[in-house]
């Protein structure tokens, strides 16, 4: 190879074309660039296309992102719902991410060139750069090579205004190549409320669906749905009043002809289902009659604990301050007389809890065995189902001074619908009798739900041995703590009408009820249903605990049995109900719109650092931008033979001489004496834009 010595007396002759002037004259605009020629339409295009397409792209993506609205996105627009039904969110995310990684890399090498022309007139670079600066107006690799080359001439130099603004458009466009991978994170899969299914469900029965009468007793087959239901409040609060009154008013529920898995889902239901009124008013009983202890034969108790004697319903709605209603109707009669099991505590600190039903001989129609009460308009009807709900902490020591026989005191104390008797040494005893009315019928009905409902489940908790019923209460509404619709996962009513109490299976499911509650298709005498697993005695049902802890869970968190009874007819309801209507035969239509899983954005995060990134990658070009049409005079972004024409000068030309097959850090050891700070300017002795030493440009300002 032949040496740079070599090479510089060969050329020594032209040491004095750095003075050479031009015969080409430059125009008389030549110093007045207007912004067209200084940064060229290309890079006008892309620098202003970018900061239009990336907000764009940001907007769109924000449109996505709150396109669902509230709800589940029944209200969002119809493009909006076409594009996350179609599964395109993922794809849509992409090509946005695509167009702003391609707008902000097109922008970062435009802004490189920007930037390196005002680095060259402005803070110089060394001697030893100053080619590649120059010709990274025409052409660049990108914004790291100038923060690399900053970074190797001087702290100061790499601390510059326009360092710095290069140092942030690298990171952010460094970043902008992950923005689809940050923007994914915020999606999920969840589900939004997919399009109205015009169908036909199975609504009815015909003749030729056979009818059995219950038989079993519907408390001894556990609850086989807690299910989501519409409901039609009654307006009026269940607490006694000062005459210890206590009514629910009559609650209409609404059941939809769904399973489990549809319900669940269930956004909007259009058609025919089936519903239960349910009225439940308790009060102080007024009770004459005696406690037995009788043999108990081959039970393994002490002794059989009854109760038996006659309700005063004069002196009960006396106390509670009503008229008398009628107490026979279509010749039945409230029952009154009661012959009944009691129970004993078997837990300390529990209560032993007995329902009562009166002896129903000769007050009800025993061919159809069914109440059919309507307490629609009135909380007590001949035809209303009376219970006796009773409840003690006496042991069989505590009542065993009941002998063989003891009158029930005329002189109970009385609290809200309790009446209270305090019996031998540590026994109390409270009674309330309530008058239960269920009535079902059939409508159509409008309902809806503007998220995915969760059935509730009750659930044994292994280490308490403790059946939890919170979730039912709170379907119920017997939870002080969620009393909106929502919390309590009902669908809400938004039409009702075309209701009738005359169809087949409605009237298998008012005598089905009924008849469910007893379990015998005989009339009985008397029925004690046991209300607690803590009850320790003799009763004619045992219950399956979700009915026995429902009870006992309303009586503890409300003390009102009026809201227990019609919360454990409500499940019976709904066991009832689902267990029937998939036997339904005949049609009609309905329409169905379920939940659909779907991939939707359902955080922001991801946007809002992805829109920061952009936001100030946007910054950074505009200020590159600004100061290179401030700062700068000679430098045209994207034209290369001004930027080789401008490294022609009497400080450079020993160079361009002698390295012209040479390698730019040979030319820095071996041909260059000293690297000073240089600069683009004109020089005022020869009129020609070269590169010139920094200092001594500074100096002729001076």
């Amino acid at each position: 190879m032949v040496s740079f010595d070599i090479r510089k007396a060969t050329f020594k002759s032209m040491k004095t074309a750095s003075t050479f002037t031009s015969s080409v004259k430059s125009s008389s605009t030549s110093e007045k660039w207007r912004v067209r020629e200084s940064i060229g339409r290309y890079g006008m295009l892309v620098i202003a296309g970018g900061a239009i397409l990336s907000p764009i792209m940001l907007g769109l993506l924000a449109v996505l992102w709150g396109g669902k609205g509230p709800g589940s996105g029944e209200t969002a627009t119809a493009s909006w719902r076409s594009l996350v039904l179609k599964g395109w969110v993922t794809e849509a995310v992409t090509l946005c991410s695509l167009v702003i990684q391609v707008c902000t890399s097109a922008q970062a090498l435009i802004c490189t060139s920007l930037a390196a022309a005002t680095l060259l007139e402005t803070t110089g670079v060394p001697l030893s750069r100053v080619a590649e600066f120059s010709t990274m107006r025409g052409a660049n690799g990108g914004p790291w090579r100038v923060v690399y080359l900053m970074s190797r001439t001087s702290l100061r130099a790499f601390f510059s205004l326009q360092s710095v603004l290069m140092l942030v458009l690298f990171l952010g466009t460094l970043a902008t190549q992950f923005v689809s991978t940050i923007l994914v994170t915020d999606l999920d899969v969840s589900s939004i409320t997919g399009s109205a299914n015009h169908t036909r469900l199975n609504l009815t029965w015909s003749d030729e669906v056979e009818i059995y009468k219950p038989t079993v007793a519907q408390w001894t087959m556990k609850p086989t749905d807690y299910s989501t239901f519409g409901e039609v409040p009654s307006g009026i609060n269940a607490e006694p009043n000062a005459r210890g009154f206590s009514d629910t008013g009559n609650i209409r529920r609404i059941f939809t002809p769904l399973q489990h898995e549809n319900r669940t889902k269930l956004h909007h239901y259009t058609g025919g289902a089936y519903g239960i009124n349910t009225r439940v008013a308790c009060a102080s009983p007024v009770l004459t009659g005696q406690f037995e202890a009788i043999d108990p034969g081959s039970k393994p108790l002490p002794f059989l604990l009854t109760m038996m004697g006659n309700i005063s319903y004069e002196a009960t709605f006396a106390n509670a301050g009503l008229d008398v209603p009628s107490l026979c109707a279509d010749g039945v009669c409230l029952p009154s007389q009661f012959n009944c099991t009691m129970p004993t505590s078997g837990i300390p600190g529990r209560l032993g809890t007995y329902l009562c039903i009166p002896d129903l001989a000769n007050v009800i129609d025993s061919e159809n065995m069914a109440f059919f009460p309507d307490g629609r308009d009135s909380p007590v009807t001949p035809h209303s189902m009376v219970v006796l709900v009773t409840r003690n902490n006496g042991s069989f020591d505590d009542w065993s001074f009941v002998n063989s026989t003891s009158a029930i005191p005329d002189n109970p104390s009385r609290d809200g619908e309790w009446a209270s008797w305090k019996l031998g040494e540590n026994v109390k005893l409270d009674a309330s009798i309530c008058f239960s009315e269920l009535l079902w019928d059939y409508s159509h009905v409008d309902v809806s739900s503007t998220h995915d409902t969760i059935e509730p489940t009750a659930s044994f908790d292994p280490k308490t041995k403790v059946i939890d019923t919170t979730a039912v209460r709170t379907l119920l509404g017997v939870n002080p703590n969620a009393t909106s619709p929502s919390d309590r996962q009902l669908l809400t009513i938004n039409a009702l009408d075309n209701t009738t109490t005359d169809s087949r299976l409605v009237r298998y499911l008012n005598g089905a009820i009924n008849s469910g509650i007893y379990g015998i298709p005989e009339l009985p005498s008397g029925v004690t249903i046991n209300g607690d697993g803590a009850s320790y005695g003799a009763s004619t049902i045992n219950p399956m605990f979700d009915y026995a802890t429902e009870l006992q869970d309303v009586l503890k968190t409300t003390n009102r049995p009026a809201l227990a009874i019609q919360g454990m007819f409500t499940i019976m309801a709904m066991s009832l109900h689902y267990a029937q209507i998939v036997l339904a035969d005949i049609e009609d239509d309905v329409s169905l719109t379920t939940a659909v899983s779907v991939t939707i954005p359902v955080r922001w995060t991801g946007l809002a650092i992805s829109a920061g990134i952009v936001g100030a990658n946007l910054v950074c070009i505009v200020a590159i931008t600004v100061l290179f049409l401030l700062r700068t005079r000679f430098s045209k972004q994207g034209h290369f033979w001004h930027t080789i024409a401008q490294l022609v000068s009497e400080r450079t030309v020993d160079i361009l001489q002698a390295s012209p097959e040479s390698r730019d850090d040979h030319v820095a050891k071996e041909v260059l004496t000293g690297d000073p700070l240089v600069v683009i300017g004109r020089c005022k002795r020869t009129g020609r834009v070269q590169v010139l030493r920094k200092d001594d440009v500074e100096n002729e300002s001076v």
